[in-house]
């Protein structure tokens, strides 16, 4: 399914997949960059290089800022991030310094929809730059999941997780609580446009945090790692690991 057509008069968060042009406008990535403040930096300093991936990159704003973050004292940092709207990706390449060439990019790539794509895409960057890797050390995915949730259903976010879990040793996500999916689907209706496909046929509504948790910990036998904290719009951010037995085939 190809993305809408953007609308600067539409209403912040109107947008089908919430892919709208000015989201950092609204919510900078210093918001979220406030909750790694602890030891979460500190984990990953004996990782070389350091490969991580950013879904749902939108402009690339705060996946800029998370490689920033991770590479203040150290060179062997990587970073990819994904988003399905190609015109958010051409921004996002579009504002990479000369010297992040190599060490930042971006790619338009529908991570639910189009697995096949994503399982060669994913592949080839790691075998580019670390021959033998089968996963990237972190999966960051910030307020995506709700996304996937109104247009693919229950069904989606699973596939969605279960992919962030296949093709990450760590994840860092932060789900939308349903609230925001009402927000969302009344953002639609105020806009006159036509309704999320799944909204009236989800099953996990008010427990959809804890559905991700249950997902993960008992689907993909990772365990939650630490609770962050909470962005600066109140959704909780979340560490999951796999436990160090697990040998997940992708």
């Amino acid at each position: 399914m190809e993305p809408e057509k953007k609308n600067d008069e539409f209403e912040p968060g109107a947008a089908q997949f919430g892919n709208f042009i000015t989201y950092y406008k609204f919510n900078p990535p210093e918001n979220r960059l406030a909750v790694f403040e602890g030891n979460f930096c500190e984990y990953f300093s004996s990782h070389q290089p350091l490969l991580c991936l950013d879904v749902g990159c939108n402009t690339g704003d705060l996946t800029k800022g998370l490689y920033e973050m991770l590479s203040s004292g150290r060179s062997a940092v990587r970073m990819m991030g994904v988003d399905l709207d190609a015109q958010l990706v051409e921004r996002a390449n579009e504002a990479i310094s000369n010297e992040l060439e190599s060490k930042l990019q971006f790619h338009t790539l529908d991570f639910v929809a189009k697995a096949e794509e994503r399982n060669q895409l994913l592949s080839r960057y790691l075998e580019t730059h670390q021959s033998g890797r089968k996963r990237f050390d972190i999966a960051f995915c910030f307020s995506t999941t709700m996304w996937v949730h109104l247009n693919h259903g229950d069904a989606g976010l699973e596939s969605l997780l279960a992919s962030l879990a296949a093709w990450a040793d760590n994840v860092v996500i932060e789900p939308q609580p349903w609230k925001c999916y009402r927000n969302a689907t009344r953002r639609r209706r105020r806009a006159n446009l036509p309704p999320f496909p799944s909204f009236g046929l989800l099953v996990h509504r008010e427990n959809v945090v804890a559905h991700i948790k249950e997902v993960f910990c008992n689907g993909m036998d990772m365990e939650l790692q630490e609770h962050l904290g909470q962005s600066e719009w109140q959704r909780p951010v979340l560490w999951y690991r796999h436990k160090p037995t697990t040998n997940l085939a992708i």
